[in-house]
């Protein structure tokens, strides 16, 4: 927050003096700065051999395309899902998926998202994200329910709750041509958006599944320095920006593996919504006891190398909203190659939650 307002105060100022000019770059590049490296087919396809969804996603891995999308709406054709226009529209099974997935993620009588909805979002986080630029195999294709190894991972353990409500979706869908890879970044996007506060973030489908297990060792245990993190995210493709904006979905998290003393507690005082508390209280001494606070969250919280984007997240949640879905957009991209090739269907997406 103070690098924001001393940049803010220099730039409205107008002052100029020697060395100003590096004191601002300086300063620019402590704030949020998107990922920019492309995926999969869109590093070597050139601009006129792109699809309108191709172009779409190439602007948003690039920073410039808008990874929220809160007015595209649709309503499924009459006659239900095996009806012969919806099964003409390749979005449309997808709109019935989501709709059960926001029953299952929101609970209207509390106005808060459910175990489900942040399961969602730790599970497709746990497909995408075992994966980087120098292995081949991994990333978002479905293999952590696929594979039949993943799931009893350490790291993997607290999801079988979700990974059971996911398969079972599944299994309901599955005839209608859905992949199990789309279903879980469906889901993680859904839970977000469930939360309320949180983004309607653009759905893609198009992505294979894969049965075979990715690698080990590439999700960050909750214990790493900020340095590590940075690396670690970085073999993603993914920037110390992103990587604090990713890290904001704790926002809606219940541990249960790092501090076992307090099994199901949250990361905020206010995990059924989508809010900045998370970013609040990882720094408040004085934040509730109730509250489980990851130590790699902290080191990225106070590293001179993030600490700048992490206040500004802080005090700008539109920018931060704005930041995570273009990263959850690129994680949920990771290690698939035909990106050309997939499709849009944000118009099935739930509606905002306020």
């Amino acid at each position: 927050m103070k690098a924001a307002f001393i940049l803010t105060a220099l730039i409205g100022s107008g002052l100029a003096h020697p060395g100003m000019d590096g004191v601002l770059s300086e300063l620019r590049k402590r704030q949020f700065q998107p990922s920019t490296g492309l995926l999969g087919d869109l590093k070597t396809l050139p601009d006129s051999g792109l699809s309108t969804t191709g172009k779409a996603i190439k602007a948003i891995l690039q920073g410039t395309g808008n990874p929220i999308d809160t007015a595209t709406t649709y309503t499924a054709p009459s006659g239900g899902k095996d009806a012969a226009a919806c099964k003409a529209d390749r979005c449309c099974i997808w709109k019935y998926i989501a709709n059960d997935m926001r029953t299952a993620m929101f609970d209207a009588s509390s106005g808060t998202c459910t175990d489900i909805a942040r399961g969602a979002i730790r599970l497709g986080f746990h497909d995408a994200a075992a994966w980087n630029t120098s292995i081949a195999g991994g990333g978002a294709d479905g293999s952590i329910l696929l594979s039949g190894s993943e799931m009893s991972r350490t790291e993997n353990l607290a999801l079988a709750s979700v990974g059971t409500q996911m398969q079972t979706w599944f299994n309901t869908y599955k005839s209608y041509g859905i992949s199990m890879a789309d279903l879980i970044q469906l889901g993680a996007k859904v839970g977000a958006g469930s939360c309320p506060g949180g983004p309607r973030i653009r759905f893609f489908i198009g992505r294979t599944d894969n049965p075979n297990p990715a690698p080990t060792g590439l999700l960050p245990p909750p214990f790493f320095t900020a340095q590590q993190l940075i690396d670690n995210f970085g073999n993603k493709t993914i920037g110390p920006g992103g990587l604090v904006a990713l890290l904001g979905a704790h926002t809606a998290s219940k541990q249960t593996q790092v501090d076992t003393t307090k099994i199901g507690a949250p990361q905020d005082s206010t995990p059924g919504k989508w809010d900045q508390k998370y970013f609040v209280e990882t720094l408040d001494a004085n934040a509730p006891s109730t509250i489980v606070k990851f130590q790699s969250d902290i080191n990225v919280a106070t590293s001179p190398a993030t600490s700048p984007i992490w206040q500004q997240f802080l005090s700008n949640k539109s920018a931060w909203d704005k930041a995570y879905a273009a990263e959850y957009i690129r994680m949920s991209l990771l290690g698939f190659q035909d990106i050309n090739g997939m499709a849009e269907c944000t118009k099935v997406m739930p509606s905002v939650l306020t």
